[in-house]
């Protein structure tokens, strides 16, 4: 076997290892713990806003993390910081179990943050793309579907350990999981961080290319960002309630969660693969369609409609995720792409922790989802057209670097 297939071989079971960790840290976090709502709300007589606030700390801290983690990588290597996110998660599971009071819980999503963040988006897109010279897209969709197939499995595991145990021995039971993979994750990581030579030269090039994109061009990029991760993580967190709202059971409900994740993990693998053939900004900007699309579907319609919002939420959000995070990584590739991807990931997590708050805020205010749900709606298409814009401005960037 050549040098390059056992290079291209070892560096798949890489982004099996990634989608492995991502399955049980972020179907836990994400997924998992949402399901606890209605008993949380009950025991702690809170309002939904201030039960929300912790999502919105959530986002925060794993924000700031990833930052730091895209520092730390100059110095630590992706494998240490991975499974010692698996180890925090796990302790973390365990004292959320003796919770008491919100401002507790709020100290717990900070520890949240940073485990979540140990292997997130920063770290799939270094370990990608130093193992791997081609595929890259794709294999970053791969390993990011892990969040889709732990958010597909938790809900309904957690909804049915919910109805034969207490809130808080189910945190216990949940806390077990990341310790049982971490020797899993072990194997599977690399434990130096070699660079692929050609990966490197291929860096080298985009980033050669897109140096010195102008200040207009990364506002409309980040004003797509912020359209898409506001509204689909105001959506995504405040769906497990708003399905109930609107006559849903907690079974119907968690099943309807499980049908977006479930969905968004198989449009997560064909994303990648139709970014591969017909070019990554086609594809987002399609994919940002079908989410709005969706949204909408949802913001307008009653429970008869709901399933096809759910499919076209799942899907258009698989889609946008994976890709925005393949726009970053090409469009700022090179050597300090950790700290520019971790920079990102703190404008993520603000945007998609202000979602998350304002749309529980606006259900306070109106006893409705439905008007924030149509915020969300406007501010995607803002986003469709700020990506539009985006990519003829980088295209002609780019070609006028490779004639210069």
């Amino acid at each position: 076997m050549s040098e390059t297939a056992q290079d291209s071989r070892s560096g798949w079971f890489v982004v099996l290892g990634l989608l492995l960790v991502m399955a049980v840290c972020h179907g836990i976090i994400t997924s998992a713990l949402p399901t606890l709502d209605k008993v949380l709300l009950s025991e702690l007589g809170i309002s939904r806003a201030d039960l929300k606030l912790r999502e919105s700390i959530f986002l925060l801290a794993s924000g700031c993390s990833g930052l730091a983690i895209g520092l730390l990588t100059q110095k630590l290597q992706p494998r240490t910081i991975v499974l010692s996110g698996l180890g925090l998660l796990a302790a973390t599971l365990a004292a959320y179990g003796h919770a008491s009071t919100i401002g507790q819980i709020y100290a717990l999503y900070i520890l949240l943050g940073m485990s979540y963040a140990s292997s997130h988006v920063v770290i799939v897109v270094l370990l990608v793309r130093q193992c791997l010279a081609t595929r890259q897209a794709l294999a970053i969709s791969v390993a990011l579907s892990g969040t889709s197939l732990g958010s597909a499995i938790f809900p309904n595991l957690t909804v049915f350990a919910l109805e034969r145990y207490d809130w808080r021995h189910v945190l216990n039971l949940l806390a077990i999981l990341p310790l049982l993979i971490l020797p899993i994750a072990a194997l599977l990581l690399p434990r130096k961080g070699a660079v692929n030579a050609q990966a490197a030269l291929a860096a080298a090039k985009a980033a050669s290319a897109t140096s010195k994109l102008p200040a207009y061009a990364i506002a409309l990029l980040l004003a797509a960002i912020f359209g898409i991760f506001f509204s689909s993580t105001a959506i995504l967190l405040n769906l497990f309630l708003h399905l109930q709202d609107i006559g849903l059971s907690q079974k119907a409900a968690a099943a309807g969660l499980s049908a977006v994740f479930v969905v968004g993990l198989v449009g997560k693998v064909l994303v990648g693969a139709a970014a591969e053939r017909w070019g990554v900004y086609r594809v987002w900007s399609i994919q940002q369609v079908i989410l709005l699309v969706g949204a909408s579907i949802l913001a307008l319609a009653g429970p008869s409609v709901a399933i096809v919002g759910l499919l076209l939420l799942g899907l258009g959000w698989a889609g946008c995720y994976v890709l925005t995070q393949v726009v970053i990584s090409e469009v700022f590739a090179g050597a300090n792409l950790g700290k520019i991807a971790g920079g990102f990931i703190v404008f993520e997590a603000i945007s998609s922790g202000s979602g998350v708050w304002s749309a529980a805020a606006l259900f306070d205010a109106y006893g409705s989802y439905r008007f924030a749900f149509e915020l969300c709606c406007g501010l995607l298409l803002m986003a469709i057209v700020a990506t539009i814009a985006f990519r003829h401005i980088h295209a002609k960037h780019a070609d006028a670097a490779a004639h210069a």
